[in-house]
């Protein structure tokens, strides 16, 4: 081969490839041949949430609904025990609310818990409750109807209720409203739950008794929660039960006004004062046939033990939930009470008193 003609083939492979480098530099590298190559690892990377997904996905958190347990909610009403729950949702005490309704699951009633409240009938709002919460206040309204059978029932519910919200550091007292609008429990007919100062009430003649105690004063608290509770004095007498753990505390400034203490906690409440009355207004000076009026078939009558004519009239509850609980009368011959006590069983039913 000549010379000439070799540099000829040799422009023209220059050419060529010339050519073809600006042709795939138009049209894009085209993607290698990779049906006879190994495929690249894949590598897995753990990426953290953005801050918007990070805000639009609250968090698990746990949290308290206080239920009633049986024994201990017979002998005192306001006692309850935690139970926990696991939720989204920011607003936590709402849930919290929700989950009391719905009331222990199969496995915690088998050890005891119990319902703290019941709703029935439509509701007034399109929902079972609101709750707004306001300077350190939670205030609760039902939309539905709260039956109430007895005291007892209503101590629980509240007690729950309370305790459940007040777990939320951002509420320190707490307001329960019925349907209508009036304070639940409130059988004074004064909705005290809605005036200012209300939760301050002293105990005073004015205090009604229960089955379960006098205004602030219930069954089932120390001496010092109940002095705290009546923002009073509570003195210790002398009285014959020291040496079984029986003691009676008077209310200092009140007279005719007793407290049975056992085991440290408040078991029962005595008076003679014609100004204190209890809820349905029975009082001492009052006649037997009113209290047979007023309660019908919910009294037993007995004869004294002490006074020839006279009677133990004893309110006995309908309510389960009041079971251990009893108002009882002691009227003199003439038909007229001379003293009254509430409280639990046995203790209410001590004829003697601490001995």
């Amino acid at each position: 081969m000549d010379l000439h003609k070799s540099k000829t083939i040799l422009l023209s492979s220059i050419l060529l490839a010339y050519l073809s480098l600006n042709a795939c530099n138009e049209q894009g590298t085209p993607p290698p041949d990779t049906s006879t190559s190994s495929p690249s690892p894949i590598t897995e990377v753990e990426t953290s949430p953005t801050p918007t997904q990070t805000q639009n996905t609250p968090k698990q958190r746990k949290v308290k609904v206080f239920l009633p347990k049986q024994p201990q909610s017979n002998e005192d009403f306001r006692y309850v025990e935690p139970v926990v729950r696991s939720t989204n949702s920011r607003a936590v005490a709402t849930f919290a609310i929700e989950q009391l309704i719905i009331g222990p699951t199969t496995a915690e009633t088998k050890i005891g818990f119990t319902e703290a409240l019941k709703l029935k009938g439509s509701s007034n709002c399109g929902k079972d409750f609101t709750l707004s919460i306001a300077a350190e206040t939670a205030t609760l309204k039902f939309c539905r109807a709260i039956p109430s059978p007895g005291v007892g029932y209503d101590a629980r519910a509240t007690s729950a209720i309370q305790s459940t919200l007040k777990q939320f550091s951002t509420i320190k007292s707490v307001v329960i409203l019925n349907k209508d609008g009036n304070c639940f429990g409130d059988l004074s007919g004064e909705n005290l739950c809605l005036k200012t100062g209300s939760k301050k009430q002293p105990l005073s003649t004015k205090s009604k008794i229960a089955i379960n105690g006098i205004g602030p004063i219930t069954v089932g608290m120390t001496v010092k929660e109940a002095s705290q509770a009546g923002q009073v004095k509570l003195v210790q007498e002398v009285s014959g039960g020291e040496e079984h753990g029986c003691l009676i505390y008077k209310p200092e400034g009140i007279e005719n006004l007793w407290f049975m203490v056992t085991e440290g906690k408040i078991t029962r409440v005595d008076t003679r004062s014609p100004q204190i009355s209890t809820i349905s207004g029975i009082k001492v000076g009052d006649k037997l046939d009113k209290i047979m009026s007023l309660y019908r078939n919910k009294i037993e009558l007995e004869p004294h033990q002490y006074v020839p004519g006279g009677k133990y009239a004893t309110f006995v509850p309908t309510d389960t939930s009041d079971k251990n609980y009893r108002v009882i009368f002691e009227t003199n011959p003439e038909g007229k009470v001379t003293s009254l006590r509430a409280g639990k069983l046995p203790e209410v039913a001590y004829v003697e008193g601490c001995v």
